[in-house]
Order: C-alpha cells, then structure tokens, then sequence
C-alpha cells in the first residue's frame, strides 16, 4: 500500500549529465511550491562526471541511489520504483525542465479523468519544436512499416501514414493515444501495482512503450496533455552517435515485436522484424562508414595513384593480373598506415605519421618483386604510384586539417547573434573573442520593460539565433511559453546551469585576467619567433609590393582612386618591407609605453579586429597583452586571414 504521507515520487535516472540533472532537480521543487509532499529518487548509473556526490551535497533530502556499473534505464527505474510512496510517480528524465503548476495540474486531470493509466506533458527540444515521441501509437505492422519506410515523414499529417507519431493531431489539445515517452510518465502508484513495473528486458529505448502496452491491456487510459510542458533537451544523456545506440533501439523494437504480438499481428511479425533489420543495418552502414572514412579514402587514392602509374608507364588499364599485385600493394599500405597510427584518433591527421607509412610501404612493396618475378619490371610504377600516394594522401589530410582549422577558428567570421537573459553576464576572454563564433547581445542591456512579450519582439527584431537564459529573471513557465510560441523560427533555446561561471570558451587556462599576476615569457620576444615573423613580413610584403601595390598607385594617380579604411593600409607596405612596421601588430593609431612587450604596429591585429565604437582601454590592453604572449606565424596567418575575409565581406 502506498503512504499517503507522500503525494507524489518523482524517480530519475542519471547518466554522466549532472548539470542537467542539478536543473531538473531544481525545477522539480519549483514546480512543486510546497505544494504536495514529495520524494525524489535519483538512481546514478555508474557516472564519472561526479552526479552522485553533486547531487547529494547539493539536495541532501534526495534519496540518491549508486549503481555499481550502467544497469539500464529499466533495472534502474524499478528500483526506484519499488521503494515509491507516493500516490503518484512521475518517471522523468535528467535532460528535463519542469514548469510551474505542474504537479497540481496533473493531478487534477488525473482526478477528473476516471481509469487514468498515464499522462505526459507536451514536450519541447532545445529548438521549441514538439518531441514527436510524446505521443505514439503501438508499432503493430500498419504503422511501423509507414514508419520503416520513411512514409511517415513524407506525409506527417496523413493519419494513414502519420500513426507512428501521431503528427496528424493537433499538438495544443489533449489526447488519448497508445504510448507516451519515457521522459517524462506521470502514473497514479495504483496503476503500476496492477500493471507492473519495467520490462528488464530491455536496456534502453522500448520499455516505455512496452509499459503502456501493459497498462492499456489492464483496461487504463493513456494521455496526451499539452496544458502541462517540459523542456525535453533530448538525448542529452543518450547520445544517438554510436553503435550501442542502435544496438539498444532497434533491439528493443524486436524485443517489443517477439513479446507482445499476437494473431494477424503475430504472423506479420516476421516482416516487421525484417524491416527493422534493414533499418537498423542501415543505421549501423552509416555508423561504420563515418568511422572508417579515412581507410576507405585511403584505399581508393592508393588504388588511383596504382592506376594511373601503370596508365602513364605503359600506356594500358590495369588487366585483371595487375588487378591482383596492385591490391597486395594496396593492403601492404593500409597495413602500415594501420601500424604507424594513421588511423587512431590521435594521430589521423598527422601528415609525417602517413608520408613515414607510405615510404616504409614503398620499401615492403619493392621487395615483393623479388618474389613475383613476372612483375620485376613494375619498380618503376612502385616508385610512381609512391609519389602520387604521398601527393593524395597528404592532400586530402592536409585539406581537412585546413577545414578543421578553419571551422575551429571561424576564420570566415560567421556569426550568431546570442542573446543572454538574466542577471549574470557571458564573459569572454581574448581568446574566446578571437575564436567565437557568438556575437553576444545582453538583454539588460536593451530591455526597458523587462516582460516575456518584450523578449520575444527584442528575438524577432535582433534577428536572434540562440537565446541563453541564466538565472531567475523569468518563470519557467515564460520561457516556456516563449519557446512553444518561436517553434518556427529557427531560435535554439538554451538554460545555463546553475551556479556556473558563463563562460563561453572551454580555455580558461590562459585567461587574461591573470597574465598581471604571474610571470610570463612572451612569443613576441622569442628569437625564434622574431626570425620567423620577420622573414614572412620581408616575403609577403614583397609579393604584394611586386603585384598589388603598383596597381593600387596607379589606380590611385591615374584615375583619382581613394582607397577604403582597409585597403589604405597597404600604402604602408614599404614601412612593413623596411622593418617599422608588421603586418600584423598593434593598432598605427595607439601610444603605447610597452613597445618592448607588445612587438611593432601592424597593418592588422586583435585590437583591429575586434574594435568597437567606446572600446576601454583595459580591453585594448587585454588584447595585445594576449598577443605578446601567443604570438606566433599561425596566430599572425589566423589575423591575416580573418581580416581578408572581413575586408571582403564589408
């Protein structure tokens, strides 16, 4: 019998997303006011990220469970679940943000509503849209193999099609339907004493809808009810990148299949599994495929440059016998590229780890010949085919090192515009400056009402991409609402974890605020670094000395044309040629006493980058303090590159 001492359990189970959990926890008592008598069960699978201790320092009323190793989501629930009070239990996600009034207007449904098995609230991803998997219908053959297909996402609001996810009803009114999300299950205790408790069957993905399977053959209903929301930030804790991901989903699916259906059903079955394994190879293919990209790209660059050495030293295709010989080749490659680690996630990008493992495979594979005599005469396309391999090979590393440094850096400026609501500000240091994609907008900075329909006409007006709310400034009913009445208008919403510092940039280790308060030794005096940037500013200013400044002299004398704000720096590349000045430096226009900290003035820099109209002097200083210490020819070549692109985009 349940203690009606406690109203309402609330069981979570935890894997590696303590900040998440810490938010729902705190949601959970805001949503509850003291209310209702409740207890919470947080089950922790075995996390590293410290959730256990967090938590129970944090709550010290929340009944925390340790788990010796990663049991599941349904062993985990149930054995929560077995030591529930409550009249009711809300099964809930860590990845999960409670509204205000949510338990009472639950409870009321509940009460009004007669044979009630289970309710869920309308659910809403970090985007504002609806997590379709709310609201479902039992995967028997005539909605699963739709879903299978692909037809249900081709036609969503067809109810022929559509059953899967139910996309065809109307997201803002209360249904009943056949299975409801396991983020978030609010079931009176009665109901799960009579139906049971999880399948521990399954692991992860199907126990949800295994239970409500359960439920509805116990003669209860089950709900949709969307006056209640949550914010579901899904797969958080369950990320959907790797192969135990589908091993867990699709598994499932059998498993629900094999245990549940019967008649017509039960003889179609053997199809539906059919289906779900196609679908879940496909899955796997794409998995795997990401995984042995570089193999693969490998593979068919060495078979190219193979191809083409015999083409060029012959004359002819390859014949099926030179097929063979070359696919030994091949594989003695692959072999030592494997063996010198151009394919661990260390070291597959290194350029000398591939260019030593081809030479080393050049060498494995002249030696063959002296067992395959018919082929002695093939060293010469061995030797081809080695240069044209180390060509690729290092071309197409070296092209995705310069995509990933790229990206990395956003050295093509793309923006998003961020707007930040609550009392705490998002601090960026130099580096995050330099290498953010944000351009960060504060809320108290321009609001003058300080009300949720402002916000919303400050998102649309601003053109805002990311909304991050810290703090308490609005009710997480508001935000709610905010984010259900922006589904679709491509804002993604955001909730700071409580009590952290906002910083954007995972690199605080070199903040700026410290540089006074150690001793540093600077790049910039570095003599290593002085040669190396000394050397670039005499060749590049050379280079453009000999293209580009006579056609901007000319353009200038013969046809009266005034170069703009950027393009006057290059009248002073002589200076840059001669020594007094870099390409890359402090700003021409500043006075500084520090000269033998910050380097020369250049035609580029942070400062220059990153100006704005009221920039303080502690910024300005911050800066090439920041430049001092990390100088060096990647750093310059990052400026330079980003000041081109500005340059082009204006």
């Amino acid at each position: 019998m349940s203690d009606i001492s406690i109203d309402i359990s609330v069981v979570i189970v935890n894997y590696n997303v303590r900040d998440l959990a810490d938010n729902c926890i705190s949601s959970i008592y805001t949503a509850n006011n003291n209310e209702y008598k409740i207890e919470i069960y947080f089950v922790d699978n075995n996390s590293i990220d410290g959730s256990s201790d967090h938590i129970e320092k944090k709550y010290p009323e929340v009944k925390v469970i340790r788990n010796s190793r990663n049991i599941g989501f349904s062993k985990a629930n149930n054995i929560a679940l077995r030591q529930c009070k409550g009249k009711y239990v809300l099964i809930l996600n860590p990845d999960t943000l409670l509204e205000e009034n949510t338990f009472s207007k639950l409870i009321k449904f509940c009460e009004s509503h007669k044979h009630t098995g289970a309710v869920t609230s309308r659910l809403i991803l970090g985007n504002g849209k609806l997590d379709s998997a709310c609201k479902r219908s039992f995967p028997v053959p005539s909605v699963a193999i739709p879903r299978i297909l692909g037809l249900s996402s081709l036609f969503p609001k067809s109810k022929l099609f559509g059953k899967y996810n139910l996309t065809y009803l109307d997201e803002n009114k209360t249904w009943e339907v056949d299975a409801i999300c396991g983020a978030f299950m609010f079931i009176p205790k009665a109901v799960l004493d009579d139906a049971g408790l999880f399948d521990e069957d399954y692991f992860m993905y199907g126990e949800d809808i295994d239970l409500c399977y359960r439920i509805k053959k116990h003669g209860y209903k089950i709900f949709y009810f969307p006056e209640v929301t949550t914010i579901h930030f899904k797969g958080e804790s369950t990320r959907k990148t790797n192969l135990s991901y589908v091993n867990n989903f699709y598994g499932a699916m059998i498993i629900f299949v094999r245990k549940n259906f019967t008649g017509f059903s039960r003889l179609l079955s053997p199809v539906l599994q059919f289906g779900i394994f196609w679908r879940s190879l496909f899955s796997y293919m794409q998995r795997i495929l990401r995984i042995f990209i570089f193999p693969i790209s490998d593979i068919i660059l060495l078979y190219l440059s193979l191809i083409l050495s015999v083409r060029f030293r012959f004359g002819i295709f390859p014949n099926t016998d030179y097929m063979f010989i070359i696919s030994v080749y091949v594989l003695i490659w692959i072999l030592t590229l494997a063996v010198f680690g151009s394919y661990s996630k260390k070291h597959f990008l290194s350029l000398r780890n591939t260019f030593n493992a081809l030479i080393v495979g050049f060498f494995i594979n002249s030696s063959i010949t002296y067992f395959f005599k018919e082929y002695a005469f093939s060293r010469g396309v061995i030797l081809a085919s080695t240069v044209l391999s180390i060509f690729f090979l290092l071309l197409f590393r070296g092209g995705y090192k310069m995509y990933l440094f790229i990206i990395s850096k956003n050295i093509l400026l793309n923006k998003v515009n961020l707007l930040q609501v609550g009392s705490e500000r998002l601090s960026q240091n130099v580096e995050d400056k330099l290498n953010s994609k944000y351009n960060i907008i504060h809320y108290s900075d321009i609001s003058q009402k300080n009300e949720i329909s402002e916000l919303e006409e400050i998102i649309t007006i601003n053109k805002i991409d990311e909304v991050v709310f810290a703090g308490n400034q609005f009710s997480n009913q508001d935000m709610l609402n905010l984010m259900w009445d922006m589904r679709d208008r491509n804002v993604r919403f955001r909730i700071f974890p409580s009590g952290k510092e906002l910083m954007l940039s995972k690199l605080n280790t070199s903040s700026i605020d410290e540089i006074n308060l150690i001793e540093i030794e600077y790049n910039i005096n570095n003599k290593l670094n002085i040669f190396l940037k000394r050397t670039f500013d005499i060749i590049f200013s050379l280079i453009l000395l000999l293209t580009v400044y006579p056609v901007l002299i000319i353009l200038m004398k013969a046809f009266e044309y005034k170069p703009g704000k950027h393009l006057s720096k290059l009248l002073r590349l002589p200076d840059v040629f001669k020594g007094n000045t870099s390409f890359v430096g402090y700003p021409v226009w500043l006075e500084t006493n520090q000269k033998q900290y910050i380097g020369k003035k250049g035609l580029t820099g942070l400062v220059q980058l990153n100006s704005y109209e009221g920039i303080s002097e502690e910024e300005i200083i911050n800066m090439n303090l920041f430049y001092a210490k990390n100088q060096s020819l990647i750093l310059d070549m990052e400026i330079l590159l980003k000041t081109f692109f500005l340059t082009f985009k204006k």
